[in-house]
């Protein structure tokens, strides 16, 4: 891939670009945004600029054997530092060890570049040692750090950075890699998200949320057991629960955009009729409420808390008939 070829945030790749060609390019970079919107594939095309032996400044050829050593991930002066398991740190013995290398000349090509993906699973100890560098690096190298969630960083290390922020790709762009319309419009801007959706599960996930929803929001008093018995269903899977929440997250925000007439944005265009049915049976209040305890289900979520609670405290809240009862009998509801 050329640069010609990255898709998305083109403000940020001439920048980038301009810095490389007028040979000022920063010895520290922070380049912060959501997850799979090029940032890591930016950082290994900057690497390729800076090393390639065979195009002019602020390019690479892609095919010369420093490019290709880069591509393969074995090139000896392009070092990536990431967590040695899922979930981990970046620990500070993994830091010491590439501070122990700046001092070095680069071995293969002319300057060494030291990407840290995701940047914010540094611990403290880590990010504290790394100041240094970024406060005295050696001309011919680079610290390229990569974080979803920048704000996560200590406050010294990104003052140490010029910061580049990656937007989500528009759905114009993401259109050019020909995918699945509804694949698309779910991945939010995210070549990452696109890459690996599996649509069908995708599917059946999304449509298993929205029966839930229309069963919470339509059930009358007599129908209450059906209501909660879709809970039960929803709550089954420990593995599936928070992507199920994911996808009722997403239709509620088709539904705000039915109810504001902004129907170009919607996600889920093909369950557009559904979508509009539930507006229009949704009071702005009981909407509200929805969208507030699907957020306070996020925040449980961390606490271990019963899944099948949380999904029965949604449905009733979904539901109206529920809440006339209650306004209607409140001795009854305490």
């Amino acid at each position: 891939m050329r640069f010609e070829d990255f898709i998305g945030n083109a403000q940020v790749l001439r920048r980038l670009r301009d810095r490389l060609r007028e040979a000022r390019f920063p010895h520290g970079l922070l380049f912060g945004g959501p997850a799979g919107v090029g940032k890591h594939t930016c950082a290994l095309m900057l690497a390729k600029a800076l090393n390639c032996s065979e195009s002019a400044p602020g390019d690479f050829c892609d095919s010369c054997t420093q490019c290709r050593k880069i591509n393969a991930g074995v090139h000896a002066d392009v070092i990536l530092v990431q967590p040695e398991e899922d979930g981990a740190a970046i620990r500070i013995s993994q830091i010491r060890e590439i501070l122990e290398t700046l001092a070095l000349r680069p071995l293969e090509g002319t300057h060494k570049v030291y990407i840290i993906d995701p940047a914010d699973a540094m611990n403290d100890a880590a990010a504290n040692a790394l100041l240094k560098a970024l406060e005295e690096p050696p001309e011919d190298c680079s610290f390229i750090l990569i974080s979803a969630n920048p704000q996560a960083l200590l406050v010294t290390v990104r003052s140490r950075c010029q910061t580049y922020s990656f937007a989500p790709l528009t759905l114009g762009e993401l259109r050019s890699f020909g995918s699945d319309e509804l694949a698309l419009r779910w991945s939010r801007g995210s070549i990452g998200t696109l890459k690996s959706l599996d649509l069908v599960a995708l599917r059946n996930r999304r449509d298993a949320a929205l029966d839930f929803l229309e069963t919470a929001v339509q059930a009358k008093e007599e129908a209450f057991a059906d209501m909660i018995s879709a809970s039960a269903d929803l709550a089954r899977s420990k593995s599936e629960f928070e992507p199920y929440l994911n996808a009722l997250a997403i239709l509620m925000e088709d539904i705000l955009y039915v109810r504001e007439d902004s129907a170009s944005r919607i996600v889920n265009v093909d369950l557009e009729p559904r979508l509009r049915k539930i507006a229009a049976e949704i009071p702005q209040e009981q909407f509200s409420r929805i969208a507030d305890f699907l957020r306070t289900i996020e925040i449980n979520l961390e606490r271990n808390v019963n899944r099948q609670m949380l999904s029965d405290n949604l449905a009733l809240t979904a539901n109206a008939t529920l809440e006339k009862i209650a306004n209607d009998n409140p001795g009854k509801s305490r």
